[in-house]
């Protein structure tokens, strides 16, 4: 359960369920949450968040790839999800995330991704970080940085709900960089 549940000083991190389905589909189906994402569909599908949440439970227990409920220790309401998905040759872990509009600007996204970064070094062996934001999200870039992340440059990737290319700021982070 150590690797399961990730603690900060203001969110707990446990993994996503069916159970959160609808707090996720509460934000996620806003267009302000889902315009910077490669993979979010908007319009969001009525019972989206808990089909997504079932799936990221079966990923979880075959894939390697982790995703978190991020809730609010003060609330107890779940306000943003986190993950950290494993690469094909298993030594390298992507962190991403998404929070509700309604905590934007306090600090959550860095907080839980700087948790991200290290549980992936130290819990679950990755050898490399990376992560990827639209370069029209400038805030998203500058939680990367804050979280520890280097710019190495910029990546396309075909984001499908959105029908086009879009252009992305590429991070990383390496073990030996993390633990200096």
């Amino acid at each position: 359960m150590s690797d399961q549940i990730v603690m900060t000083r203001r969110m707990r991190l446990e993994p996503l369920a069916p159970r959160h389905g609808p707090e996720l589909e509460s934000f996620a189906r806003l267009w302000e949450v889902a315009r910077y994402t490669a993979t979010i569909p908007h319009p969001y599908p009525s019972g989206g968040g808990t089909a997504y949440a079932e799936a990221v439970a079966y990923d979880w227990r075959h894939s390697g790839d982790r995703n978190w409920a991020v809730i609010d220790k003060a609330t107890g309401r779940v306000v943003g999800t986190g993950g950290l998905d494993q690469s094909l040759d298993r030594r390298s872990m992507e962190v991403g995330y998404m929070f509700a509009p309604w905590v934007w600007g306090k600090g959550y996204a860095t907080e839980v991704s700087r948790a991200l970064v290290d549980h992936a070094f130290r819990m679950l062996g990755a050898d490399e970080v990376t992560a990827y934001a639209s370069v029209q999200n400038r805030a998203s870039c500058h939680v990367l940085t804050r979280a520890g992340l280097r710019r190495i440059g910029n990546a396309w990737y075909y984001a499908p709900p959105r029908g086009h290319v879009v252009t992305a700021e590429a991070y990383r982070l390496t073990r030996r960089e993390w633990s200096s």
